[in-house]
C-alpha cells in the first residue's frame, strides 16, 4: 500500500507537469505564432495540428502495447520533450514551431496515457475513482499554475526564457520514469504481472461501448468550450472576460474533481459519469440565454466540472471493465479516443454555427450529452449479450462483474 501511494504521487507530479506545459503555453501560442507572420487561418490550423498530435500521441501506447515496455516508451516520450521545448524559443520560421510544437504535444500525448495505464496497475481495487479523481486534478490546477507562471515569465522576461524554464520543468518526466515507475508492469499481484501481454485477453464489447460514449460525451464537452468563447465574443466581452472564466471555472473545478473520484467508489461509476455528462448539457444550454458575466461564469463552471468528472470516472470505469492484461492496450485507446472528440469538435462546430446557428448547435450539443449519459447508464443492463459465449460455456465471471459500477 505505501509503495503504491508513493508511485501514485510520482504519477501526479508527471501528469502535473505535462499539463502545466500544455495549459500554460496553449493560449500563448497562437500570439507566439504571430510573431512569425500567421493568420488567423494558420492559427487556427496551427491548434487544431498540436489537438491531432496529441491524439496520435495517446494511442501510441496501445499500438506498442506488448512490444516495447512502457516504462521505456514514458522515458523516451519525457526525453524528446526537452529540447523539443528548448527549440521552441530558438526558432526563425512558423513552419518549424508548428512541427516542432506538433513533436511536443505527441510526447505530451504519450506521457499522459502511460500515466493513465500505470495509475490503473498501481491503483487499488476499492480506490480506483479516488486515484484517477487525484489524477484529473492536475487538469484545473495546471490551469492555474501554468497560467500564472506562462504570465509572470513573459511579464519578466521574454518567450525565449519562458521555453527554457518549461525545458527545464519537463526534466521531471524521464526523471521519474527511470526512478520511480515499476520495472515491471505492476508490482502487488500475480495477475497484474501480465500486463504487458494485452493481446492474452479481449477488450471486450461493454469496453468499446463505452469508448463510444466517451467519444460523443467528449464531442460535446468541447463545443460547450468552444461555444462559451464564441457566444462571449459575439456579445462584445472583453479579453479579460473571457479568460476569467477559465480562473472561476478552475478554482470551482479544483474541490469537485478532489472528491468526485472517491464519490464514485461509493455510489458506483455509471451514476456519476452519467452526471457528468449531463452537466455539460446544463451548462450548454446555458450559454443560449446567457447575457451577463456571471451567466457565463456558471456555464463554463459547469462545463469544465463535467470535463474533470469525465476524465477521472471513465477511466476508473475502463478499468473495471479490462482484464488487468488489457489495461496497456484499452487505456490509451479510451484516452486517444476522448481527444479524437476534441478534433471532431473543433474541426465541426464552427462550421455548424454558420449553417445551422448557435442556438441551435448548442440544442444539439445537450442532446449528445445527454445521449451519452442515457448510453452509459444502460451499458451492462443486458449481461448476457456482452458476456462472450465461450466464458459463459466455461463458467468464468466477466470482466463486467470484477467491480460494481
Amino acid at each position: 500500500m505505501k509503495n503504491n501511494n508513493k508511485q501514485l504521487f510520482f504519477l501526479f507530479w508527471g501528469s502535473f507537469t505535462i499539463v502545466v506545459a500544455g495549459n500554460g503555453l496553449f493560449p500563448v501560442l497562437p500570439l507566439y505564432a504571430a510573431q512569425f507572420g500567421a493568420t488567423r487561418t494558420q492559427a487556427g490550423f496551427y491548434l487544431t495540428l498540436m489537438y491531432i498530435a496529441i491524439t496520435l500521441g495517446s494511442f501510441v501506447p496501445s499500438w506498442l502495447a506488448g512490444k516495447v515496455p512502457l516504462r521505456w516508451l514514458f522515458v523516451a516520450a519525457g526525453t524528446l520533450g526537452i529540447p523539443c521545448l528548448a527549440l521552441m524559443g530558438q526558432v526563425r520560421t512558423l513552419w518549424h514551431l508548428m512541427g516542432i510544437t506538433a513533436v511536443l504535444w505527441f510526447c505530451g500525448g504519450v506521457g499522459l496515457a502511460l500515466i493513465a495505464v500505470f495509475t490503473g496497475m498501481v491503483a487499488e481495487k476499492n480506490q480506483r475513482g479516488k486515484s484517477f479523481g487525484l489524477l484529473s486534478l492536475t487538469s484545473p490546477l495546471g490551469a492555474l499554475v501554468g497560467g500564472a507562471m506562462v504570465s509572470w515569465l513573459l511579464t519578466w522576461r521574454d518567450y525565449a526564457t519562458l521555453f527554457w524554464v518549461y525545458a527545464a520543468i519537463w526534466l521531471a518526466l524521464p526523471l521519474i520514469g527511470l526512478l520511480a515507475l515499476p520495472r515491471q508492469p505492476a508490482s502487488t499481484t500475480t495477475a497484474r504481472a501480465q500486463q504487458l501481454k494485452p493481446q492474452a485477453v479481449p477488450l471486450g464489447q461493454a469496453f468499446y461501448l463505452l469508448t463510444l460514449i466517451s467519444l460523443l460525451a467528449a464531442t460535446a464537452l468541447n463545443i460547450g468550450r468552444f461555444g462559451t468563447t464564441v457566444s462571449m465574443q459575439l456579445l462584445a466581452f472583453s479579453p479579460g472576460a473571457v479568460a476569467s472564466t477559465a480562473t472561476v471555472s478552475g478554482l470551482v473545478a479544483i474541490p469537485v474533481t478532489f472528491y468526485i473520484g472517491a464519490l464514485s467508489d461509493r455510489l458506483g461509476r455509471k451514476r456519476i459519469l452519467a452526471l457528468g455528462y449531463s452537466l455539460s448539457a446544463v451548462g450548454v444550454l446555458l450559454l443560449i440565454t446567457a447575457v451577463h458575466l456571471w451567466h457565463f461564469w456558471l456555464a463554463a463552471a459547469l462545463i469544465l466540472v463535467s470535463r474533470s468528472v469525465s476524465e477521472a470516472v471513465s477511466a476508473a470505469l475502463a478499468t473495471d471493465l479490462l482484464e488487468p492484461s488489457a489495461l496497456g492496450k484499452g487505456l490509451p485507446l479510451l484516452n486517444g479516443l476522448t481527444r479524437a472528440g476534441g478534433i471532431i469538435s473543433f474541426v465541426g462546430a464552427g462550421i455548424a454555427m454558420d449553417y445551422l446557428g448557435v442556438t441551435t448547435l448548442y440544442w444539439l450539443t445537450a442532446v449528445l450529452a445527454l445521449a451519452a449519459a442515457l448510453q452509459l447508464l444502460l451499458l451492462q443492463r443486458n449481461r448476457s449479450f456482452l458476456l462472450h459465449p465461450a466464458r459463459a460455456f466455461l463458467g468464468r465471471k466477466p470482466a463486467l462483474g470484477r467491480d460494481p459500477c
